[in-house]
């Protein structure tokens, strides 16, 4: 296959896995926002959005690094693998113990507490599938990825329909969830055979020193990456807010979780894209820097385009995307979801950045960047949503990624003209 190929075969791959597993929660999201309205299903989301916090940060850069080292030499795969797996492992432990210490100290109710208590094992589950798609993203075989989580996803929602037609607890869809990710994580790991790869579990002190020591600036821009994007959902949730609204914490954790998932899974696309784009990007530098220039710059140039149509779509089908998800009852989330995608393009370009920044070696500027826009982002969503609540956070939310882009760009030149 060509270069272009492989792109296009990853990212489809990614995108048809994508496709059911949107799918699925476009379904589950219809019949909890239906059988257990606004406050139930932000009390769900509530449960499942905290953990989310601290998905990405259990990556850590690992996968990053480790896809950039094994792309040029993959000769001690097996044991590289294995590390990261062990890695992963400690890290979610934790970070687990940090989430429930920190659960302790926010002013939630005992059942949201016991929710949020058990879907911290997500971040477990999460970290195992992660370990898993580092071989197939140096191997350019998403489809088992692909396969794994279609088959979780199908099984979530199994399940969860079972739970939700028998009108059961909230807790009980969060357990689905949990059992479906262990099952995703499970055929993740079985299918790295397939590639041609089984992890050895020995720790390799050396290897996984640098392994960890390496990350750190990624680990650090992914901590302060998420402060920025899910920071609001968690204030939200607990600070004061402007009595004229009419709305409870956990009403307001509804309204603003439902456009918010829906502007998630819009982000797939520079994700999956450059999941794909980041190895040939790294064989490319090693060639010259015109040959990786010219991938940047395509690379860039297709996601722009992709985000300005994301844009232009979402606009005008938000209202009834929402009224089609959770019904008249969340009529104000309709503004969220306009702003959030006829801003996406922004979204859609710091990626490209990010990860040229990446190939460039210039990992340790990025912490600093996404540190100035958290700090921004946290500032004003605390001095703003006692106000202005949700209308406030989603403004912030591309202001601040606005804030990145720009910090990214200046730097990525300035690593550019030092080569």
């Amino acid at each position: 296959m060509t270069t272009a190929e492989k792109i296009a075969s990853n990212t489809v791959s990614q995108f048809l896995g994508k496709f059911v597993s949107m799918g699925v929660t476009i379904i589950l999201t219809m019949l909890i926002t239906r059988v257990y309205g606004v406050e139930g299903y932000g009390a769900f989301n509530l449960m499942v959005s905290f953990p989310a916090l601290f998905y990405i940060i259990s990556d850590f850069g690992i996968n990053a690094i480790s896809t950039r080292e094994l792309s040029l030499d993959d000769k001690d795969i097996n044991l590289h693998i294995g590390n990261v797996f062990i890695l992963r492992f400690l890290l979610s432990v934790v970070l687990i113990l940090l989430a429930s210490v920190l659960l302790l100290f926010l002013p939630y109710d005992t059942k949201i507490k016991a929710g949020v208590l058990i879907s911290l094992l997500l971040i477990l589950t999460t970290s195992f599938n992660s370990s898993s798609n580092v071989g197939f993203q140096v191997r350019l075989r998403y489809d088992l990825t692909t396969y794994a989580n279609s088959v979780g996803s199908l099984m979530s929602l199994l399940l969860s329909s079972v739970i939700i037609f028998s009108k059961g607890s909230i807790f009980l869809i969060v357990a689905s969830f949990i059992f479906s990710e262990f099952i995703k994580a499970l055929l993740s790991f079985m299918f790295l055979k397939k590639v041609g790869i089984t992890p050895i579990f020995k720790f390799d002190s050396n290897l996984s020193k640098r392994l960890f020591v390496s990350s750190i600036p990624l680990g650090l821009m992914f901590i302060f990456s998420q402060i920025n994007f899910k920071a609001d959902s968690v204030l939200l949730s607990f600070l004061k807010l402007p009595a004229s609204l009419n709305l409870n914490n956990i009403q307001t954790v509804g309204i603003y979780g439902l456009p918010y998932k829906v502007f998630e899974v819009s982000l797939i696309v520079p994700t999956f894209f450059m999941n794909s784009v980041y190895p040939i990007m790294v064989k490319n530098f090693s060639i010259s820097k015109e040959r990786l220039f010219s991938t940047f710059s395509k690379s860039t140039l297709i996601l722009f385009l992709s985000g300005i149509l994301c844009a232009l779509f979402g606009f005008f089908l938000s209202e009834f995307v929402i009224f089609a998800l959770g019904g008249k009852g969340f009529y104000q989330s309709v503004f969220i979801l306009k702003v959030l995608l006829g801003t996406i393009f922004i979204f859609y370009l710091t990626q490209p950045l990010s990860w040229l920044i990446v190939t460039l070696k210039g990992q340790n500027y990025l912490p600093f960047i996404y540190l100035s826009a958290s700090i921004a982002n946290l500032l004003l969503n605390v001095l703003l949503i006692p106000k202005y609540s949700f209308y406030a956070s989603v403004h912030i939310t591309w202001i601040s990624e606005l804030l990145i882009l720009f910090l990214l760009a200046l730097t990525a030149r300035r690593l550019w003209i030092k080569l």
